[in-house]
């Protein structure tokens, strides 16, 4: 019995250290990933980059620094790595921006980017954290936080009240309200209307813009805000602009030139 035992405690200790040796290996390699990634082609945008994050397993796994943590976990290798969906099940990505153009720059300045989804439903953010290196974008960590956390909370307060108070909503909305959209019966030709108050129908734009993208680098200090609807893998394109006005947000143009 005795040297059934000393046999098993052996193995016992044989198979860890061969399991640590793994681990360390594994280490190793995940932490030379940005050094192989170094040689490879500079990203062209972040959200060039962000795009091909979602849909290719590999290329997400390579863009991963590890040891990753993620709340209070602690992801060591690439082995115990988990795709991150984000948004390849959905129709459409709902992105917060304070301007028209930057969100889909080619040329982004700044090395690190905070990418916020926020759950409208769950009053909760999960925030990743992206870091520029060798002109390479990474992801180092992410974690789940309180709605006040969001960058831009203040508009995203006002979002809230503006999708669930009927009265709020039509107080915070310029009448006649320009509208564009491309219309399919005259071969997606641009037609620019108005809407009346008489018109108008309450939107719940929380439960269309949930899972709502917003960037850290967001202008705080601009005076508009835009909702884009970006198709994903079809042809959805629509812009909701608001515009503070007097302090007070104001909804002033919508455009939907979906195809």
């Amino acid at each position: 019995m005795r040297n059934l035992f000393v046999i098993i405690s052996t193995f016992l200790v044989i198979s860890c250290g061969s399991q640590t040796a793994k681990e360390t290996r594994q280490q190793h390699k995940d932490s030379s990933i940005v050094e192989t990634n170094k040689t490879a082609t500079v990203d062209t945008s972040f959200m060039d980059f962000f795009d091909k994050f979602m849909w290719d397993k590999e290329f997400q796994k390579s863009r991963i620094v590890f040891p990753y943590r993620q709340d209070n976990k602690k992801i060591t290798t690439s082995v115990n790595w988990r795709h991150l969906s984000f948004y390849t099940e959905s129709e459409y990505i709902p992105i917060l921006n304070s301007d028209t153009f930057r969100v889909f720059d080619k040329e982004v300045e700044t090395t690190t980017i905070g990418l916020s989804i926020v759950n409208f439903k769950k009053k909760a953010i999960t925030n990743y954290n992206f870091k520029k290196i060798e002109n390479k974008w990474f992801l180092l960590s992410s974690e789940n936080l309180s709605i006040k956390s969001v960058p831009d909370f203040e508009f995203i307060d006002f979002l809230t009240t503006f999708s669930n108070d009927s009265v709020f909503q039509i107080n915070h909305t310029v009448f006649p309200l320009p509208e564009s959209y491309a219309d399919s019966e005259k071969d997606y030709e641009t037609v620019k209307t108005t809407i009346l108050l008489k018109d108008w129908k309450h939107t719940k734009l929380v439960d269309f813009a949930n899972k709502l993208m917003v960037l850290s680098n967001i202008d705080k200090e601009s005076k508009y805000r835009n909702i884009f609807y970006q198709g994903v893998e079809n042809g959805i394109w629509a812009k909701y602009t608001f515009e503070k006005i007097n302090g007070d947000w104001k909804l002033i143009r919508i455009e939907d030139y979906s195809t």
